[in-house]
């Protein structure tokens, strides 16, 4: 693997979250956003053929003392964007649209989850609420009638929803809560096969010692099979520790690449080529004693306290066993965690960063030998 070339997309830039798509069909385009005044962002298109960049319209503001949700999600075969600002579902059916329409609005008394996703064709909008009754809902818009209906509650705090790019007649979910104590994070549900939805990682059973279960999260569903790439943090008691690979059919997770250093994930299309944030250095070895204590607990500070931090930004080859290191990123409280994407096609990395002279978003091609 080489890096081709890096671009810096501005000042105050970020990308979106990272099991949402912020890359157009065909790795023809990305859509990123930036911060241009206390409480207001616009999200442009670049060109990743030509690298001209366009504004797109801006997400209707209900409430200008408030910014727009952080995500938005372009749908893998079209041009649809779906996005959440103040309890409102939006929908820009082309990025050559005039204008977002209102898909959805909560009830009164509902908090709105802002995490969306559409399914690959941009037909199905998913997105999730906070009840008054203390149940937690998966929502799901049909497109074309702008109807929305409840796909199931959880009485536990149920989040993180998004549709499986692989069939997403699969939603992917997470149990919500401190890792250190949420033992079956990951779920999935189907409407035939797991109505209820089923926890798809025995976090005890999967750890060298199930006296020691792994903490997990930060789950990405992926495009080349019904599973989800998930961390296994640093702050598991146990091992291993690293990136696994989960699935929704009951096979058995598997580890990809151990580490006891990384913190977020993402994929390309084929599932070879991942790509990691870390909460401390990169550790191609798996860091022990004193060094891997060290650098536990500067991140648990860093997290506790909203404070910046270090993170890295590593390519891993999962096929060939090379990683890559791209960056040391400078992250603190969201947007600025480096959240690192790749491209479907496998061609494109992008990431979120704070350094000093550098607060935006990085844009890196590279190759895969």
């Amino acid at each position: 693997m080489k890096i081709l070339q890096r671009h810096f997309l501005g000042d105050r830039t970020s990308f979106t979250y990272p099991h949402c798509n912020g890359f157009l069909p065909g790795g023809a385009g990305v859509v990123y956003r930036q911060d241009v005044a206390p409480n207001r962002s616009v999200l442009h298109c670049l060109d990743l053929r030509t690298f001209a960049t366009r504004a797109l319209p801006e997400i209707p503001s209900l409430d200008p003392a408030r910014a727009p949700g952080l995500a938005w999600d372009v749908a893998l075969q079209t041009t649809r964007i779906g996005a959440i600002s103040h309890k409102v579902a939006w929908v820009l059916d082309d990025i050559d649209a005039p204008a977002w329409r209102q898909v959805y609005a909560s009830p009164e008394g509902v908090r709105h989850q802002d995490l969306p996703s559409l399914t690959p064709d941009g037909a199905r909008f998913l997105t999730g609420e906070n009840r008054p009754d203390g149940t937690f809902a998966a929502i799901e818009i049909d497109l074309a009638t702008d109807r929305a209906r409840t796909l199931f509650t959880k009485t536990w705090f149920a989040n993180h929803f998004h549709y499986s790019p692989h069939d997403p007649s699969w939603i992917g979910f997470a149990h919500e809560g401190r890792c250190e104590t949420t033992l079956d994070r990951c779920w999935a549900w189907h409407a035939e096969h797991a109505p209820e939805g089923r926890c798809v990682m025995d976090q005890c059973a999967v750890a060298d010692d199930p006296r020691l279960p792994l903490n997990v999260g930060h789950e990405r569903w992926a495009f080349h099979d019904t599973s989800a790439y998930v961390i296994a943090y640093a702050m598991s008691p146990g091992g291993k520790r690293g990136l696994w690979e989960i699935f929704a059919d009951g096979r058995a997770p598997r580890l990809l690449r151990e580490s006891n250093t990384v913190w977020h994930c993402n994929m390309d299309a084929s599932g070879r080529i991942a790509v990691v944030d870390t909460s401390a250095p990169w550790d191609p070895v798996p860091a022990t004693g004193e060094e891997f204590y060290r650098g536990r607990a500067a991140h648990l500070h860093a997290d506790a306290e909203k404070l910046s931090y270090m993170s890295d930004v590593v390519l891993l080859d999962l096929k060939t066993g090379e990683d890559l290191h791209v960056a040391r990123t400078t992250r603190t409280r969201h947007p600025y965690h480096p959240h690192p994407a790749l491209s479907p096609d496998g061609r494109w990395l992008i990431y979120n960063d704070i350094t000093p002279g550098q607060i935006g978003a990085w844009l890196v091609e590279f190759d895969v030998r």
